[in-house]
Order: structure tokens, then sequence, then C-alpha cells
């Protein structure tokens, strides 16, 4: 059982397998050994990155507040449980792309304040304000290890102190900032630093053969200029992430030629042991990205968007295994919820031939649900079930079904067989009759 904060709302479900239809947008815990998801928070709004902070207890999160437009998405916290979302900018900026302070008492984030996208600083429970960096143009991709920031700056990778001094570029990709068919220029994005701070994965668009862009994996250490390949795929890849101990990392493969994906990839740091983890667990539609691993990296927690939202119809049914019982028999009410929507409550009400009600609650199992009842009056019985919905299914009411309840009733003699066979009846009457005649015969 799990619970899950739903605009301010506190829902409950048993996940088993698959992924929940809860709502659009959602953060998810993929356990990495049994393959279970479970939603943490759910909600309308888009999200589009989660840090979780050093102690493992807050979220960072970006999302859109209020609108579709860039400057609605604002900088928030939530726990790991999903509970105490608290919202951390007010304004008409585009704030985004958290990312923890070593000590967990600040936030680094994008803002677009100004003429072009720098790099902010605010207190952890979002006071205090301020810019700590802007080099003249867009600063993006902020990740922010130890000392050390990491952000990409005209298409190059860069890194600089955490006071925001000494920065310095990394890496100089081929035809950087030069725009192709693709969303983005040519170039290297989203870096991220290692546990330790020594090192950088981050993802490099190396051909424009798809409006999406082939996008492989590369590695540097800070300090060096030297450069590991480590994928070369052309896939359309990224957002990386390190495990805690620095032996793994996550990324999202969004695209395969023109194929649309958003499934979670694991690789080692050095090229080897890829991974598919969610192709066989998510269900079409959903897409996953801005994948962290949890603290001690059993789990992987990721943003998780069903990119068809819709709110389905549901159909709920409900009837009685047998048409007609005697008084005093037991009889099973039985229905099925559809699209399959796991473990919840359905309500189904019996009605008796004096017209009071009983209502009982019960637990669907794989969309299926049963109720026994011993009827306790004669005439006919009704039942009818009912579901409120959820987020992502509207409520449902079955049709009302009828069963006969038949008083007791006393058991019938045997009917008697004209060859007299059946219990003897006829050999009876015939002996009977002998013994008169002979009693009158010596009277």
């Amino acid at each position: 059982m799990v619970t899950i904060f739903m605009g301010g709302i506190l829902f409950t479900a048993n996940v088993t397998a698959g992924v929940h239809y809860l709502d659009e947008w959602g953060i998810y815990e993929l356990d990495l050994e049994d393959g279970t998801v479970t939603p943490v928070f759910t909600g309308p709004d888009e999200l589009t990155t989660i840090r979780l902070d050093p102690t493992s207890e807050l979220f960072a999160v970006s999302m859109k507040t209020g609108g579709t437009g860039y400057e609605h998405t604002e900088l928030y916290t939530v726990g790991i449980d999903g509970a105490d979302l608290t919202r951390l900018t007010d304004n008409e900026y585009w704030d985004l792309y958290p990312s923890w302070s070593p000590d967990g008492e600040e936030i680094g984030f994008l803002s677009f304040r100004d003429q072009t996208l720098d790099i902010w600083v605010t207190d952890a429970d979002g006071e205090n304000q301020r810019l700590l960096y802007d080099s003249g143009g867009h600063d993006a991709d902020l990740h922010w290890v130890g000392d050390v920031i990491a952000f990409t700056r005209d298409s190059q990778i860069w890194v600089m102190n955490s006071d925001g001094t000494d920065a310095r570029r990394l890496t100089d990709p081929p035809r950087a900032g030069e725009w192709g068919e693709t969303v983005l220029p040519f170039g290297d994005y989203d870096p991220r630093v290692s546990p330790d701070g020594s090192q950088i994965v981050f993802e490099r668009l190396v051909d424009d053969s798809t409006i999406h862009g082939n996008y492989d994996l590369f590695l540097i250490n800070i300090g060096e200029s030297s450069e590991t390949r480590l994928t070369d795929s052309g896939w359309t890849q990224g957002l990386v992430s390190w495990s805690n101990d620095g032996q793994k990392l996550v990324y999202t493969v969004s695209a395969v030629g023109l194929e649309g994906r958003y499934d979670l990839f694991l690789i080692e740091p050095d090229g080897s042991g890829m991974e598919d983890v969610t192709s066989e667990i998510f269900p079409p539609g959903f897409m996953a990205n801005s994948a962290i691993f949890s603290m001690n990296d059993s789990s992987i927690y990721f943003i998780g968007n069903w990119w068809d939202w819709k709110i389905f119809d549901s159909v709920l049914t409900c009837s009685f295994t047998s048409p007609q019982i005697d008084l005093g028999d037991t009889v099973t009410i039985s229905g099925s919820l559809g699209p399959l929507v796991e473990s919840v409550f359905v309500q189904v009400t019996v009605t008796r031939p004096d017209g009071s009600d009983d209502i009982h609650d019960v637990v669907t199992d794989e969309g299926n649900y049963v109720l026994d009842i011993k009827p306790d009056q004669h005439g006919v019985w009704e039942a009818q079930a009912s579901w409120e919905g959820d987020s992502g299914h509207s409520e449902s009411t079955s049709e009302v079904t009828e069963i006969i309840v038949r008083e007791e009733t006393e058991p019938e003699e045997p009917e008697s067989e004209a060859d007299g066979i059946s219990g003897f009846y006829l050999e009876a009457i015939l002996l009977g009759l002998i013994v008169y005649y002979l009693k009158q015969a010596f009277s």
C-alpha cells in the first residue's frame, strides 16, 4: 500500500506491476531488483527536473503551475513520501533545473530574469534568492557537487567554483553552436559531476539525421582534455545521473531513429554493461526522464508522463451467480471494473425485499471482485455496484441485478409408480387387503 498526494488530496493504492494510471505527471520509484514501479507524487502539472537532497528526505523539483508557458515554471520541494509540497519561487520568470548544495542548505537553479538564462542560488526555504553567475549568454544544465558546479555554455561543458568564480571550459565539440535539423545546435549538454567530483558525464549531439537528434554519452576527467566515449548508438539519449557509489549511470533513451521511446537504461562508467531496465515494464504512452538514484542505489526515482493523458470512461459490472435460491442458502455477487485499475474499493449496495439496504466495500483483484451474502428474507433481492473513480478514470455504476429468494418448502413425498416398485407402495396395500380377508374368513 502506498500513499499518494494529488492536488492536495490523499489517495492510497496497491501497485504490484506496471505503472498505476493516476495522473498526467508524477515522480515514481523503480525498484531495480523486482521492477516494481511505485508512484510517489502525481498531479496534472508538468515536472521537468528532480534532485534528491543530501539527507535523502526531500526532492527539489521544477514544475509548471497555473499555465503552460515557460514563465509558469517554478521551484518546489516535496518529501520522498510525496507529502509537504512547498513552493520556493513565485514570479513571472522561468525558474528551473534545481541542484542541491553539498550541505543541503542551498539550491542552485537556472532563471530567465534578465536577457539571458543565468545561474542563481536560493536558500533551501526559498529565501535569499541571488544571482551567482552570468556569462552574458545563456547558461544552462546546472549540476552542483562539492565545490564544483558544472553547466552548459555556448553548447560546451564548463565548470566553476561553487561561489561562481573561476569559470573554465572543459569541452570543445565539433560544430559547437551550429544549428542543423534538430531542436538544439550541435554541441555538449547536461553535464553531471561524479560523486567524488573528479569526472563529468554528458551527452553530445553527433548527428542531425533525425529531428530528434542523435546523441551519444561521453566522459571527461575534470582538469584534463581527453574524453572517453561511452556509447556509439546514435540514439537520442542523455540526462545521465551517477549512482552514489559511482559504479553505475542511469540515463534516458527518448528515441531510436524516428521511434519515440523514453525508457531508462543503465551503463557502467567505462561504457560496458548497457542494460535496458524499463521497456518491458512501462506501458505504451508512458515516458520517463530525469532519473536519479536513491540514497542506497537500490532504486531509481524518475519523472513519468502519460503523453496521451485522458480521463478514461470506466465500466463496472455486477451480477448474481444464480437467478434464484432458497432462503438460507448463500449466493455470490461478482463483477469486474474496466479498464483494469488495480486494487480499488467498489461499493456494492444490496437491497432486501422490504426496501432496506446493506452496503459492502469490496476490493478488486486484477479488476475483478466477489461478495458472498446469505439472504434472510424471501422475495426479490437487488444488487448494484458503484465506484467513485479516480483522477484517471470516471466514476462508474453498474446496472441493477436481481435474484429471487424462495421460501423454504416441506420435502415432497415420493410419487407412486404404476409397477409398484418405488417405495413398495402397491405391495403394502395388497398385503393389507390379504390380512383383512383372512381375518374375515376365520371369524
